[in-house]
């Protein structure tokens, strides 16, 4: 594919650290060495499959030994897991985490689109660190050790900025994409010299960002710019070798992926995002090329309009595309990648009258690889996480079996695709680091992250005026 030049970087930015070092005080836990004891793992690796009465030993941040009865040096912490289900660490793959501070202000005929116009103009860097930190930690609060921030609203380097401290000081690992501006002209460019400026200095070799964030762009896609906008940006991304993540519609907004492929855009490095309205046609070509997708089961509910959603996720599976599970936004689905697998469950049964009607239902191992191992290869992280795999990042959750919920114990997939929730995390452990332990949060200061939500949530009400606005002029105590 021939492109279309490359861009020249903007202005030198300051150094990465130093503005780190200016902006956090925040320190992580550190990565011991430690052995999970006698969990019920749920490996997600093919060739290990489940474990009852398993061990995994950590080493470094990375899982080095998993089996039953592992010998482990004198002194090495010991995690009793034996009333836990072991798993690796949940994979959310599209999230615009930017309006999680402001998800409890929808009301009728007020809802996500109005609610996201209404402050899109008044967000300051401190709104999206407080925003991304308050998803994140939720996130890792919930079994999620990785996710995607789609940003669909770049409105300066210095909100872009707060975004990479907040990956910075959160400890969980992630794809970050750059996009547009909201309400960006669609004869605009998105601005490719900002792009090129954070990859350079917040993804290169003095990156303080500690390997665990990735960096692509999100387009706008082919139904809404001009294919010659459409090919630059595109261009701009793959000659850099990196992920790009597209809307394709949940109601009348839709198109075709197959010029895609004709273009040499549709690949493992494509992950399209709702499609809620493809075709067999679409469906064939994303699974030939191994194009994933993202598919936000209750944004998909809420905003589907146009329906069909249930039997999408369904022709998906069986039509071999790489399906992967997303919250959309705070606004439009509990941060509850169990909730999530659930619901898909259920919707994820042919449908009488339908191109689904011979098609085969969905099972738990399906659902569970969608939260896991999929989401983790639509993301170009399929070699570090997603799976427990000797070699693998230590990116690993432990569910509380015991639970009333969870009881009596049963077959361990139906207990993880079905009957688990996010209040029965008991342990997460993101990159090596314990972030949470006994059903806390242990690794960052979450009276910090939720006070600063409620605050900037006020401030942006405030700001914005009218329908959002705050009874009171004085804020919140918290």
């Amino acid at each position: 594919m021939a492109g279309l030049g490359m861009l020249t970087s903007a202005a030198p930015f300051a150094a990465p650290a130093a503005y780190a070092q200016q902006g956090t005080s925040i320190k992580l836990p550190g990565r011991s060495e430690l052995v999970i004891r006698k969990g019920s793992i749920v490996t997600v690796d093919d060739k290990l499959g489940n474990i009852e009465g398993g061990d995994i030993h950590v080493r470094n941040g990375e899982i080095i030994a998993i089996g039953k009865d592992l010998q482990v040096p004198a002194g090495v912490e010991e995690i009793d897991a034996s009333r836990r289900i072991v798993m690796p660490g949940l994979v959310e793959t599209h999230w615009h985490t930017w309006t999680s501070a402001v998800r409890n202000l929808l009301a009728p005929e007020f809802e996500y689109f109005k609610l996201k116009g209404a402050v899109v103009p008044h967000m300051t860097p401190e709104d999206f660190y407080a925003a991304d930190m308050l998803a994140m930690t939720e996130a890792l609060n919930a079994g999620i050790t990785t996710i995607h921030n789609y940003c669909h609203h770049v409105m300066s380097r210095e909100t872009v900025e707060a975004e990479m401290r907040a990956h910075q000081d959160a400890g969980i690992r992630a794809l970050y994409t750059f996009g547009h501006r909201d309400g960006l002209a669609n004869d605009k460019l998105i601005d490719l010299d900002l792009a090129a400026g954070i990859q350079a200095n917040w993804f290169g070799s003095s990156s303080p960002l500690d390997g665990r964030v990735t960096f692509g762009i999100n387009s706008r896609g082919p139904a809404s710019l001009s294919e010659a906008i459409f090919r630059k940006e595109l261009d701009w991304a793959f000659e850099r070798d990196l992920m790009v993540a597209m809307h394709a519609g949940q109601n009348r907004y839709s198109y075709s992926v197959v010029p895609l492929k004709q273009m040499g855009y549709l690949g493992p490095k494509t992950l399209i995002v709702h499609f809620v309205l493809a075709k067999p046609e679409d469906r064939a070509v994303m699974a030939e090329t191994n194009a994933p997708l993202s598919y936000s089961v209750h944004s998909e509910l809420r905003l589907g309009g146009g329906g069909y959603q249930a039997q999408q996720l369904v022709a998906m599976a069986n039509d071999g595309v790489l399906v992967s599970f997303s919250f959309d936004g705070n606004t439009l689905a509990p941060i509850d990648m169990f909730e999530t697998m659930s619901t898909a469950w259920y919707m994820g049964i042919p449908y009488t009258g339908s191109e689904t009607e011979k098609m085969k239902p969905l099972n738990f191992k399906q659902i569970i690889e969608m939260g896991t191992i999929n989401g983790a290869t639509a993301l170009g992280l399929g070699d570090k996480t997603g799976s427990l795999t000797v070699g693998k990042r230590a990116d690993i959750t432990l569910v509380r079996a015991d639970d009333l919920n969870m009881i009596p114990h049963g077959f361990v997939d139906g207990m993880i695709a079905r009957t688990a929730r996010a209040s029965n995390v008991d342990t997460v452990i993101a990159d090596g680091r314990i972030m949470k332990r006994g059903g806390k949060i242990v690794g960052l200061d979450v009276e910090k992250v939720k006070s600063d939500a409620v605050r900037s949530a006020f401030n942006l009400r405030q700001k914005a005026g009218g329908r959002i606005a705050p009874s009171s002029t004085t804020p919140p105590a918290f």
